[in-house]
C-alpha cells in the first residue's frame, strides 16, 4: 500500500514543462524566414518546435549544460555578442543577415548556441523577461546586448 502512494506522488513531484509561444528564424529556399512555434523548458533542456509540420526539420533541442553563449537584444535585428558572431557566422554564413537588413521596428530577440547547433528566437514583448528568466534559472546566463545609439 505504501508503494502504491510513493509511485503514485512520485509523477506530481516533477514539474510540468513550461511552453512559451516564439518564433524561430528558419531557413527556407536560402532564405531566413520566421515561423510560430513553441519554446519548451524541461527539467535538462530547451526544445524549440516549429508549429508548420513544413519545417519540422527545423526543430533545435540543447541541453542547458551544452550552451556556450546566450544573448537577448531589443533591437531591429538579431544583435550577437562577439563570440557569438563569430562562431553563428561559420556555424550558418552571411545568408542569415541579409533579410534583418529590412526590419524597421524592434523587437525581442534571443540567440542560444552550443558547440554544434544554435537557436535565433523572436520573443513577444510580453513574455521576454518570463523567457529569460527561465533561462538562468536553470543556470544560462543570458547576456543582455545594447543597440548603439545613433
Amino acid at each position: 500500500m505504501i508503494a502504491t502512494v510513493l509511485s503514485a506522488t512520485s509523477g506530481f513531484a516533477q514539474t510540468a514543462p513550461k511552453v512559451f509561444a516564439v518564433e524561430l528564424v528558419v531557413t527556407k529556399d536560402k532564405k531566413s524566414v520566421e515561423t510560430d512555434a513553441d519554446l519548451t523548458f524541461s527539467e535538462t533542456s530547451f526544445k524549440i518546435v516549429p508549429d508548420k509540420t513544413s519545417f519540422s526539420g527545423s526543430t533545435v533541442e540543447i541541453n542547458y549544460a551544452d550552451v556556450k553563449s546566450a544573448d537577448h537584444s531589443y533591437s531591429k535585428k538579431p544583435m550577437l555578442s562577439i563570440g557569438g558572431a563569430v562562431a553563428t557566422a561559420i556555424l550558418i554564413g552571411a545568408i542569415f543577415a541579409v533579410p534583418f537588413l529590412f526590419i524597421k521596428k524592434k523587437k525581442h530577440w534571443m540567440t542560444v548556441r552550443s558547440d554544434d547547433k544554435y537557436a535565433v528566437i523572436k520573443l513577444g514583448d510580453r513574455n521576454f523577461r518570463q523567457i529569460v528568466a527561465e533561462f538562468e534559472t536553470r543556470g544560462v546566463k543570458v547576456a543582455d546586448l545594447k543597440e548603439a545609439d545613433k
